[in-house]
Parts: C-alpha cells; sequence; structure tokens
C-alpha cells in the first residue's frame, strides 16, 4: 500500500516537472449578500399553504407532514423556480441518503451504486450540470466505483454517497437562475444546509441508533447519530454553538452476470479457422503450438468441412468479451462531523463559522470467473480468439444496424448459444481500498447597517482528498479449455461452463503466460477557496437594489501509479497456490438457479500480498508514475452581478420578480503529459461570459401564482477533458485518451414557465415547462484505428503487453466543442394532504410527480462530419415518476415511495466497434419509512431501502440491446431509535 507520505512526495517531485502558471489569488472583502428578499405578501388566511407556519430562525418540523408544509411555504415565498426537502425532525432526515431525498424532487432522478444512490440528474441533465453549495459554498466530493459505474469521479459532478443524511436539515433545488446565485449550471444549483444552533430555541440534543440487515449479505450493520445544540445570552449578546457527528458501516454483498462489452466475431483477429481455410488464422507459430491441423497446444483445428466458422466468424455476429459472473464484496464507513458558531453581538448582526468534515472509506474486493480470450489479439505471451475453435453455435437475430460503419442496414446477430475450445479461463479478483476526506471552514456575516441596507459576506474553503492507496487486479488460471455459453434461457443470466472443476485449485496456474497482475493506486486532490461580498438595497417601497463580487480559485489534480510491466509474475508451485487461494461462496443467491457455480477458487489477496511484496509495491511490484494520467487544473473565476428585485402588489399590480446580469471571468492552466514529447505542458485559456436573467411571478389570487423565467447560463468543460496530454490505457478495452485545454463552456439559453396551485394546506397542484437551447456541447469523439495510427510511440505499450502495435484496435477518444440542441420538457406535481376526509382517513396523504424530458444532439461518430447520429443527451431518461403515500397522526407515522427513472444513455459513441451506444435499462424502486412516536422523548423507526431487490441492468447498442451488465444488492432493511431532548 502506498502511505500517504510516500505519494506526496511523489506528488512533489511531479509538481516540480509541471510547467503550470499560478496567478494569485485576489482577495475581496466586500460588502456583502443580499439575504433579505423584498418583503412578499402574507398568504391569506383562508389559504394557507402549511398549518403551522414557520417564524423566522425556528424549525417547526415535527413530523413529515409538517416538513412537506414548510417546505411548500418557502418554494410560494420564493422568486425563483425552487424545490425544498427538509428534516422532520432533529437530525432525521425523510431518507436514508441524500441523493435518495432528491429523487422525490419533480424532475430528479438519481443513479445507483452498490444500490444507493451516487449521484443525481436534474431534467434531464447529469451531474456535471449541476453546481453543489453546502452552506452557500460550492463544494465536491468525491467517491470510487466499480468499472461498469464509471470507476473514480474526476469531473465535476457531486457524489452525495459521502455524506451521512443526518448531518443536514434542508436541501434547495434551484431550477431557475438568477443573477445573484453563482455561474455553472445549466440543469440546476443545489443547496445542501447544516443545522445551526439558532435554528433551535433552547438546549437540544438528539441521539439515534440503527441496526441495518442485507437480505443478500446477511448481516448486521450500525449505524449511529448524534446533535447537541444551545444558545446563551451574555454580555456580548447571544452566542449559540452546535455540533453534531453521525457514523454507518455498509458490508454487503453485490451479485451479478457481466460481459465486460460486446465485440464482433471479427475483432482482434477473429477465431480459428479450419483446416484448408485460407487465410489461416491464427499464422502458424509452433512455439505457441499453431500449426496447420492445431489452434493451440491440443486444440485441433475445425475441419475442412466445418459450418460454424463461416456462421459465427462475421462482423455482424456480436459475442461477449468476458462472459462471466462475479460476487463483489463491499464494505464502506461513512463518518460525518459538523460544527457551528453563531454569535449575535447587537440586532441585526450576525457573525459565524461552520465546519464540516466527513470521512469516507471503502474497501472492495471484486470476484469474477471469465472466459479471457474472447477479448484479445495473438501475442507473446497472451493465446486469444484466433486460438479459439468454434465446435457449436446457435444464433439469435437481433434486428438491423443503424450504427455507422460495416454493419450499417445490415441484419447483426448475438451468440445464443455456443461452444468453443482453446479458452483461456482466468479467475479475476480486484482490490480496491480508498478514502475520501471532505473538509470545509466558512466564516460569514450579516449586517443590517439601516433599514434599507444590508450587507453580507462569506469566505471559506473546501477540500477533498481521495487516496485510492491499492487498486489492484489480480488474474489466473486455466489455458485452452473448454467454454459453453448458454443464452436461450435468459439473456440476463446465461448458463455458462468451463470443462473443469473450478472449486479445485489444482486445477489453475499461476505463471507467466497464464497470470497477470496490475496495480492502478491514484490520488487526487481538489480545493476550492473562495470570498464574495454582496449588498442589498431597499431603494424605494417595492423596489431593491443588489449588487455583488465573488472570487473563486479551484485546484485539483490527480497522480496516477502502474506496474512497469503487468505479466511479470511469479511461477508459484501448485501446493503453494492452493495455500493462497479461497473458495468464493455463495454466490447466486436469489438469480436463476443453477446457471453458474455457486463457488470457485479466487485469490487470497492479502497472503500472496505479504509473500511477494504486493502489499507494498516493492520487487517485481514497484510502481512508477502514470505520467499519461497525471494531469492539473488551476480555475481562477472572477464574478460580479446586479439585480433588481420588484414588488409590485403596492401598486396594485400581484407581479413580483427579479432581473440582472452576472458576469464572469473564467482563467485556467492545464497541465498534462505530452507523450510526443515526453515532457509536461501546460495551456492557458480565458473565456468570459454576460448572463442576463429574469424571474417573474404572478400572483392571480391568494391560492394560484404564476412563474416565468428566461436566462443565459453556462457549464464549464468536464475536468477529464481539459488535459493536454494524452492517455494510453491497455487493460481492459484499449483506449487512448487525450484532453483538449482549450475547450470553451457548453453555453444555453433557458425558458421556464409554471403554474402552482395552492389549493389546500400542505397541498399543491403545479405543472411547469422548460426549454433549454443548448448553443454549444463538449464531446468526447471515438475514433476505431490500430495503435500505429495514433501516431504514438509504440514504446508506450509497455513489454509485453499482449497488443500488437499494427494489429490491436484502440477506442481513441478526444473532446472537442460541437453544436448543441434543444431540450424541453414538463413536470406535473401533485401533494395533497387529505384533511377533507372523516376520522382516520384524514391522516393520509400523498405526493406524486411526473416529468417528461427529450433532447436532441447531434453526435459525431468519427472524423467525417457526415458520420453522425441524433441522440438524447448522456443521462437523460425521458420518463420519471416518483409517488409517495402517507399516514401520520400524533404517534404512527408511516409512507411508502417509488421512484421510476427510464433508460438512459451513459456511452456514446460505446467503447467498444460497430455499436452505438451504452446504457442503463428503466428502474423501479420501492421505498418504505415507519415510525411510532413512543414518549415525547423516543421515537422507533424502521425503513426499508429496494424493498423488491430490484436489479440493475446496463446494456450495449440500442438495436441489439445486449446485456453488459445485470446485477442485485439484495434489500436493504433499518431497525432504530431516537432519543430528542
Amino acid at each position: 500500500m502506498i502511505k500517504r507520505e510516500t505519494r506526496m512526495a511523489g506528488f512533489r517531485i511531479a509538481r516540480a516537472a509541471l510547467v503550470c502558471g499560478a496567478s494569485p489569488l485576489a482577495v475581496l472583502l466586500a460588502a456583502g449578500t443580499a439575504l433579505a428578499q423584498t418583503a412578499q405578501p402574507e398568504p391569506p388566511a383562508e389559504a394557507p399553504a402549511t398549518e403551522e407556519p414557520a417564524q423566522e430562525n425556528e424549525i417547526v418540523v415535527t413530523g413529515f407532514r409538517a416538513s412537506l408544509g414548510s417546505a411548500l411555504n418557502a418554494k410560494r415565498a420564493e422568486t425563483s423556480a425552487i424545490d425544498v426537502i427538509k428534516a422532520e425532525d432533529i437530525a432525521d432526515f425523510p431518507d436514508n441518503n441524500l441523493a435518495e431525498s432528491l429523487q422525490r424532487v419533480p424532475g430528479v432522478s438519481i443513479n445507483r451504486v452498490g444500490g444507493e444512490g451516487r449521484a443525481i440528474t436534474v431534467r434531464g441533465l447529469s451531474g456535471s450540470f449541476t453546481r453543489v453549495r453546502i452552506n452557500g459554498m460550492e463544494a465536491q466530493a468525491i467517491s470510487g466505483a466499480t468499472t461498469s459505474d464509471r470507476g473514480t469521479n474526476t469531473g465535476r459532478g457531486f457524489d452525495f454517497n459521502v455524506f451521512a443524511s443526518e448531518l443536514f436539515n434542508n436541501l434547495v433545488v434551484r431550477k431557475t437562475a438568477d443573477a445573484e446565485t453563482i455561474e455553472g449550471s445549466l440543469g440546476a444549483t443545489v443547496d445542501l444546509n447544516v443545522a445551526r444552533p439558532f435554528d433551535y430555541k433552547d438546549f437540544t440534543l438528539a441521539l439515534g441508533a440503527q441496526a441495518g440487515y442485507n437480505t443478500l449479505a446477511k448481516n448486521i450493520d450500525p449505524k449511529f447519530s448524534g446533535l447537541i445544540s444551545n444558545t446563551w445570552e451574555t454580555g456580548i449578546g447571544r452566542i449559540g454553538i452546535l455540533a453534531s457527528a453521525a457514523y454507518s458501516r455498509r458490508d454487503y454483498y453485490e451479485d451479478q452476470f457481466g460481459s465486460g462489452g460486446w465485440n464482433p466475431a471479427t475483432v482482434d483477429g477473429g477465431f480459428c479457422s479450419p483446416v484448408g481455410t485460407a487465410p489461416v488464422s491464427p499464422a502458424l507459430n509452433p512455439g505457441q503450438g499453431t500449426t496447420a491441423t492445431d489452434c493451440a497446444t491440443g486444440v485441433p483445428r475445425p475441419g475442412p468441412t466445418d459450418t460454424n466458422y463461416a456462421l459465427v466468424n462475421r462482423s455482424t455476429v456480436f459475442l461477449p468479451r468476458l462472459p462471466r459472473y462475479g460476487r463483489f464484496h463491499h464494505d464502506q464507513k461513512r463518518l460525518g462531523v459538523t460544527g457551528s458558531v453563531q454569535w449575535e453581538p447587537a440586532p441585526g448582526i450576525e457573525i459565524g463559522g461552520d465546519l464540516l468534515y466527513s470521512d469516507y472509506k471503502v474497501f472492495r474486493e471484486e470476484n469474477w470467473l471469465e472466459g479471457f480470450s474472447f477479448a484479445r489479439a495473438i501475442a507473446s505471451p497472451n493465446f486469444g480468439k484466433p486460438q479459439t475453435a468454434i465446435r457449436e453455435a446457435i444464433l439469435r437475430e437481433a434486428g438491423t444496424s443503424h450504427t455507422q460503419g460495416a454493419n450499417f442496414g445490415q441484419t447483426v446477430y448475438d451468440i445464443d448459444y455456443g461452444v468453443f475450445d482453446g479458452v483461456d479461463v482466468r479467475s479475476d479478483t480486484q482490490y480496491d481500498r480508498f478514502r475520501s476526506r471532505f473538509t470545509q471552514y466558512s466564516l460569514y456575516g450579516k449586517f443590517d447597517v439601516t433599514d434599507r441596507l444590508k450587507l453580507n459576506f462569506l469566505a471559506g474553503k473546501a477540500s477533498t482528498n481521495y487516496d485510492q492507496t491499492q487498486q489492484t487486479t489480480f488474474l489466473f488460471g486455466r489455458n485452452n479449455t473448454r467454454q459453453t455459453i448458454d443464452f436461450r434461457e435468459d439473456r440476463n443470466q446465461p448458463t455458462i461452463g468451463f470443462g473443469f472443476d473450478v472449486t479445485d485449485p489444482n486445477q489453475y496456474t499461476l505463471a507467466p503466460g497464464s497470470a497477470e497482475i496490475r496495480a492502478a493506486p491514484s490520488f487526487i486532490d481538489n480545493v476550492n477557496k473562495m470570498i464574495e461580498g454582496n449588498f442589498a438595497w431597499k431603494a424605494t417601497e417595492g423596489f431593491a437594489l443588489k449588487g455583488g463580487v465573488h472570487v473563486d480559485r479551484f485546484d485539483f489534480s490527480i497522480l496516477p501509479y502502474q506496474r512497469a510491466n503487468n505479466f511479470l509474475v511469479p511461477t508459484v508451485s501448485p501446493s503453494d497456490l492452493a495455500g493462497m487461494t479461497h473458495l468464493v461462496e455463495g454466490f447466486g443467491e436469489g438469480m436463476r438457479e443453477g446457471v453458474f457455480p455457486s463457488s470457485w477458487v479466487a485469490i487470497n489477496y492479502q497472503d500472496f500480498a505479504k509473500r511477494y511484496g504486493l502489499d507494498n509495491y516493492t520487487g517485481d511490484f514497484a510502481l512508477i508514475q502514470n505520467l499519461g494520467g497525471t494531469r492539473r487544473v488551476r480555475e481562477d473565476v472572477v464574478s460580479a452581478f446586479g439585480q433588481v428585485d420588484f414588488d409590485l402588489s403596492a401598486a396594485g399590480a400581484p407581479i413580483r420578480g427579479n432581473v440582472g446580469m452576472r458576469y464572469a471571468r473564467t482563467s485556467l492552466d492545464s497541465t498534462g503529459y505530452a507523450a510526443s514529447i515526453s515532457q509536461f505542458v501546460t495551456v492557458h485559456h480565458a473565456y468570459e461570459d454576460w448572463l442576463p436573467s429574469l424571474n417573474l411571478v404572478a400572483d392571480l389570487t391568494p391560492r394560484l401564482l404564476i412563474r416565468g423565467a428566461v436566462a443565459k447560463v453556462m457549464t464549464r468543460p468536464e475536468l477529464g477533458f481539459l488535459s493536454p496530454g494524452a492517455n494510453v490505457v491497455i487493460s481492459g478495452t484499449p483506449s487512448v485518451n487525450s484532453g483538449n485545454p482549450l475547450l470553451e463552456p457548453i453555453r444555453a439559453t433557458t425558458y421556464d414557465a409554471a403554474i402552482e396551485w395552492y389549493f389546500a394546506p400542505n397541498s399543491l397542484l403545479s405543472a411547469a415547462y422548460f426549454r433549454k437551447d443548448i448553443q454549444s456541447y463538449i464531446q468526447n469523439q471515438a475514433l476505431q484505428m490500430t495503435f500505429n495510427q495514433t501516431g504514438l510511440p509504440a514504446s508506450l505499450l509497455g513489454t509485453n503487453s499482449g497488443l500488437d502495435p499494427n494489429v490491436s484496435v484502440f477506442t481513441v477518444n478526444q473532446a472537442r466543442n460541437t453544436p448543441g440542441g434543444p431540450l424541453e420538457g414538463f413536470e406535473i406535481n401533485y401533494q395533497h394532504a387529505f384533511t377533507f376526509l372523516p376520522g382516520f382517513l384524514r391522516n393520509f396523504g400523498v405526493l406524486a410527480n411526473y416529468t417528461h424530458v427529450k433532447s436532441t444532439i447531434t453526435y459525431f461518430l468519427a472524423a467525417s462530419s457526415s458520420n453522425t447520429t441524433e441522440r438524447d443527451l448522456l443521462g437523460l431518461s425521458r420518463d420519471a415518476f416518483n409517488g409517495t403515500l402517507y399516514y401520520e397522526d400524533s404517534k404512527l407515522s408511516a409512507r411508502i415511495s417509488g421512484s421510476y427513472r427510464g433508460p438512459y444513455i451513459i456511452a456514446l459513441p460505446a467503447n467498444n466497434p460497430l455499436q452505438d451506444l451504452e446504457g442503463v435499462d428503466k428502474s423501479l424502486i420501492f421505498d418504505l419509512s415507519v415510525s411510532y412516536q413512543l414518549t415525547d422523548k423516543i421515537k422507533l423507526s424502521f425503513e426499508g431501502l429496494n424493498l423488491f431487490d430490484r436489479r440493475y441492468r446496463q446494456y450495449i447498442d440500442s438495436d441489439r440491446d445486449s446485456t453488459f451488465v445485470y446485477s442485485h444488492t439484495g434489500a436493504q432493511f433499518y431497525l432504530g431509535a431516537q432519543f430528542r431532548f
């Protein structure tokens, strides 16, 4: 394991090599932000939005229904279009995960990792288009994931699973832009707010504990939370102090079938040809057992009358690259701490500071048993697809290909049943360990200088240190065996056979030619420093002038490592190998029975690592810096705004709103490694944006209002796109990833309109239309070519990589600005507390919302402008629905929720040839929450997440819809109690 001190020393060396400019951070202390909105008309008594309206500096959240009413009050009073979620009790957010709470908001969907919400999509726009602020300050949180779940987050998106939900007491989703809200969002600005001591009147103490149970892992996991707060009247004014903490552990399994993607049969040299077929595949090489009569040692060529080769070995026939089943073991620990101090030395003056700390530790072991030969060409020391003979084959017709290329307009097929000889089988273990630490400090002040002038300032620093100290992939196995793949009964759960006893360690070999050990630890640091000062001046009745300046410096850096030669492995005797392996057991519960062995041999990673130096990366396992993956971005932003808030009700017109302009200048230095000149280079780029905005609200009646908004917005390019260097990846799907530091941001003009009817207490019926005319977009253009065609030196492939630069096909990715396209949709939101019903029925209520979105983006699939396709934005689900039925009386609170998300695209073009895209299938997930107020101070709770253990499915190619990943994690339940004083 790389220690942080060691990696920091390496990072200092790397930074010394980086040629990057460092413009100083301007320090600005200006008169502060306009906290005070112009006064809004009070809801009339006959049409309250809630039954218990909240007072200033007071949280009235005595239950789920009260929290809904408080949130509706906030939504109704706001000039911009927002949605609010509030904690229903002290340190008691209404969901187990912040992302899972946000999915209740109209237009918000989430993507999950290991059954837990990770990131959000707002109105069809993924997390990279969403800006997240914690206590008013922009922040970025990073976590890791499996390769199929897009791995480590190295972009601008926010990983919500880093934080315990108990640390926060309200979330705000701002769907329209105004001048005073910081720029950078095309989808929404999400504000996460922790509790502060002035939120509570008196001494407050809350303690909670839960025990979690997972139906697949069958173990008990703990959760603890606590909050303590008090305020004092002193000789120097009112002072408040609050501290909260939350800890949880989740130890669970994930079982899945994975294909590793699908490839045309002809990729990587195609299959072994029959006797007498010209050209002979593979080329004769007696040293590898390839002769005129043999594909490989002990693997005879198909006979001259064989028909399977001609049936299968075509570009229109697709097979899984790595047909496999996997058992994942996840063990994650999450600790969060907040602290807040508030001081009110005199009426109208408030000074405070906030601290937020999160420590998220994850260990994950992935164990696969897989056919390995389908994913590689033939080259020493590997024995790939050309040495594999087809013995039996049945194809499934999968439609007509609409992907540009050799198959366009032709009927395409997936293998439905096949028997193959000469397959190399691998037991594949990936061992990941990472730690993500987030720290934020902020200081703020609010000053009512006069009755008309208010000032505010905010300054702070937020940093994330992501240390992936271990990411090691260990493969060993058995060469030249028989593999059977049968999809006929179930396309998501094929029957796979291997021709030997996979539970017997004596059937495996660990030696060069049958083993590979990859190591790729990495370290990411990002630091955001900001200071802003704003003012609000009430010029006259109904008009307020606002303005301010914001200065922000963001530093991002990533330092990855790798082995110099992944194929350098020791030769281990059969007896030693047996002593360093264990059985993966219990696989397949809840999946189709009999499709796969429930146990197989896997490496005992700790034993091997300790014996051979893999645990500290010494000897043959020493690491070198991955220069192509090393990069840094420094981004300086200076922005200013002017805004007028107006309320014309005093003049007899029920119109309120704001109009303003925001200016932002972005200056960045991007540093990366240019392999062609073997050195780091830095490229400077700057751009500016003028962003006007208008928000209007017409209060037609005390119950009915109409909203309208128009604004220009922008989102800065993803960090991974900005590197001027190139990174060569030789594991998995071979690829070359090249950045573009001169990218312009994605810019758009947005239009919003909504009608909201607050027809009863705690009730709302609304409809909203939105449109975003995206003028510019950024695409990661992918081209398929051999490595030699890239122009990069072959030395970047390393020695004994098994990749032939003249034959092996690489996916070459480079980002560029392209034309955008329109995005439009509508939302319908219905909330109703059934207080009009008799008896206990009046305690019921319902929340339901539906969102439909569509977009049109022209994707460039190759260098030719004619090779394009029109598709939705990545991450966009056209349809999403959320529904909650709840019951609440003075003791019992219960609700069941369902969340539906339609299919969406995660990669376009696909990472495998002659296929258009990769996507995630539709899903419908149900959650349950029940609590009972045992006494005034004690509450019992029961929660169920993913009640019906909904499967997660990824697919590849929109025509064939072939299964990429099919997995489940089990249902999760929590039983707990909370003490409150």
